[in-house]
């Protein structure tokens, strides 16, 4: 017998997901970045590399 969601659980997520899209974002993306760099070849990830470094020190200046 398989266990459904009930309709009050249902409605609790999304009231979450519509208050967090942010969030909800960065946690459905973040996997895809992980598996990109798994597959990522040396040029794509130097790239990277210096795209991050950029954002970090935009967002997080010293």
């Amino acid at each position: 017998m398989a266990m459904k969601t009930t309709r009050p659980q249902l409605d609790a997520s999304k009231r979450w997901n519509e208050k967090n899209k942010a969030r909800k974002n960065y946690l459905a993306k973040r996997p895809m970045a992980r598996s990109y760099c798994r597959v990522a070849t040396k040029e794509d990830l130097t790239t990277l590399i210096a795209f991050a470094n950029s954002e970090l020190s935009e967002r997080f200046p010293a």
